[in-house]
């Protein structure tokens, strides 16, 4: 069948969601760090956070971000805009990633209602190199929106496409679609090795979803006119100016003080209190090196 590309703007092409594991004692730790830094910042942009328990796991989770901890290792999960900004500290901080998700989200000037029903029809005739038609279902809800999805659940890949305008309530139905690829297992830790090793992981994020779709179903997407880097970029806000900041600047000082004097004083000295909510975790027997 002939390749059918859809004539859109590539207006974001990121990680949307990503499960990191460590086991060793000091890369639990990082992980637990990283995890902890988000949750504390969510909490002072006024994010609550509650506990959370999952596949053996006790910790805190906000929505975006889950931090757990049991015997055998410590678990971070992120999500949305999360995953997109920090995914590279996350995986930096891991010995494993468990799940990846690269979603490409493609804009539109006049609506295409159909795209997800058109995607269905034309997979149930593409043999790829497998030799076999990839699984496929078509979900249409009530409000118009719709999703395909094509593979297995279970498999180490499974792609997702659906009106995000519609899911979102955000846009006109046709004016919005989100392309996902979900990579579990070995695939989720090579992919994330990849992007890594990128100089741009936004373009090399958009290329991988494109190619995953056009060799299942025949169908792609265009990339506009306008220079890819210039969709992504946007100007950091004040506080992510200020969080970079401190982060560069005043962490290396604070974290000296608090080896030297204890953590309690520096906190004193910053007019800070003392725990937030996140502290009172106390992760399971063996591993109070993650705290």
């Amino acid at each position: 069948m002939p390749l059918r590309l859809l004539k859109c703007k590539v207006v974001n092409a990121s990680v949307d969601w990503l499960t990191c594991t460590s086991s060793t004692r000091d890369a639990q730790a990082a992980l637990w760090n990283v995890g902890k830094r988000m949750l504390h910042r969510g909490e002072s942009e006024g994010q609550d956070t509650a506990r959370w328990h999952a596949n053996g796991y006790s910790g805190w989770s906000n929505g975006s971000v889950s931090l757990g901890a049991r015997p055998d290792g410590c678990i971070l999960r992120v999500s949305g805009q999360q995953a997109s900004y920090q995914w590279q500290e996350c995986i930096r901080a891991a010995e494993n990633c468990s799940r990846l998700d690269l979603a490409v989200d493609c804009q539109l000037d006049t609506p295409v209602t159909a795209l997800s029903r058109e995607i269905y029809r034309d997979a149930g005739h593409v043999r790829p190199k497998s030799g076999r038609i990839p699984k496929r279902r078509l979900i249409v809800s009530s409000d118009g929106g719709s999703t395909v999805y094509i593979g297995a659940r279970a498999s180490e890949q499974f792609g997702r496409v659906y009106d995000k305008g519609i899911e979102s309530k955000s846009l006109l139905g046709g004016l919005w679609w989100r392309w996902e690829v979900e990579y579990k297992g070995k695939s989720a830790w090579a992919q994330a090795h990849r992007l890594l090793a990128s100089d741009d992981h936004s373009v090399l994020a958009m290329a991988t979803v494109a190619q995953w779709f056009r060799a299942r179903t025949t169908h792609s997407y265009t990339r506009s006119s306008v220079a890819f880097s210039a969709l992504l970029s946007r100007e950091p806000t004040t506080i992510e100016r200020k969080l970079s900041w401190l982060s560069a600047a005043v962490r290396p000082t604070v974290q000296t003080l608090v080896e030297r004097v204890g953590r309690e004083r520096v906190l004193a000295a910053l007019g800070l209190l003392p725990q937030s909510a996140v502290e009172h975790i106390v992760p399971p027997t063996n591993h109070k090196e993650c705290a």
